[in-house]
């Protein structure tokens, strides 16, 4: 019988996505920093994480999340990415009856670059960056069916240009049991940033929690880019460490199908890490602290 819903909802899953990616039309999309991963935990699982999703990230991710906090929670990330390139994430979460609140910022660094003019002449160096904040709030609508959406503002900025933009995620949580939960998210859903639109995305995905392991199976669909698959597994060595391992098929992004990763728990406090490399890019490195209050 497990086996079946298993399959089942992986065939329910590719339906769903095949479906509306006919609806995603191809093109140009602004803002492509927000296909950059937030969490250590959600990238050392390659991104397969949209029915997993519990804590800050879910604001990213999947925002019917939040409604599995139970706790207070302040969560902060690091990545450094490939060249000059980091990105930060901060995140806060409050818990109520009425269902739980979520405000975030997602920042991106790209670092200095030399300026040339219509002749190829130098110009001298410029800066570039990329950010967004987000609120966001879920609810559970019933014991095993959780909903959220969450929304802001990005901005992009390159030398003295400024652009703003508006943007949405939706996303619905189903806990079938205590094991299995399937997550469908719709990410960047906005306004146009310059000529261009936010790289709107289709997710779903598909997890089971076998005592202290987690395995998890998202399908993606981005508007400009053909569908792909997430795999992610997650191993707790008693209630301390975790050991994380993902596979992620091709993307627009010339990355590794591996990623890795480890975590560490005590009490009220969390730490993970992820490791991803980008072939003749460099390697990614993303720490991630968690406390919960």
């Amino acid at each position: 019988m497990k086996k079946r819903r298993w399959v089942g909802g992986i065939f329910i899953l590719s339906l769903i996505l095949s479906v509306s990616s006919c609806a995603l039309g191809a093109g140009t999309t602004a803002a492509n920093f927000l296909k950059i991963g937030v969490g250590a935990r959600a990238t050392a699982m390659g991104d397969a994480f949209c029915s997993l999703t519990d804590d800050g990230t879910s604001l990213y991710w999947n925002p019917a999340g939040l409604a599995r906090i139970k706790k207070n929670e302040f969560l902060v990330m690091y990545n450094r990415w490939f060249q000059d390139i980091s990105q930060g994430y901060i995140s806060v979460s409050y818990p109520s009856k009425r269902g739980v609140l979520g405000i975030a910022i997602n920042y991106v660094d790209m670092g200095t670059m030399e300026g040339r003019d219509i002749y190829g002449q130098p110009t001298g160096e410029f800066g570039a960056s990329d950010s967004q904040i987000m609120a966001g709030y879920a609810y559970k609508v019933s014991p095993n069916l959780l909903w959220g959406v969450s929304g802001g503002v990005l901005w992009e900025v390159i030398e003295n240009d400024t652009q703003f933009a508006y943007l949405a995620n939706l996303g619905i949580l189903l806990d079938f049991t205590d094991s299995y939960s399937l997550g469908v998210s719709i990410q960047n859903i906005g306004s146009k940033l310059g000529e261009d639109p936010l790289p709107l995305i289709m997710k779903a995905g598909l997890s089971v929690n076998l005592e202290r392991m987690n395995l998890a199976m998202d399908i993606n669909k981005p508007q400009d880019e053909p569908l792909y698959y997430s795999v992610g597994i997650e191993w707790w060595v008693g209630n301390t460490l975790a050991l994380r391992g993902g596979y992620k098929t091709g993307q627009d992004i010339p990355s590794s199908s591996i990623t890795a990763g480890l975590g560490f728990k005590r009490s009220n406090l969390g730490i993970d890490y992820a490791y991803v490399s980008y072939a003749d890019l460099g390697e990614t490195h993303r720490i991630s602290l968690k406390m919960e209050f």
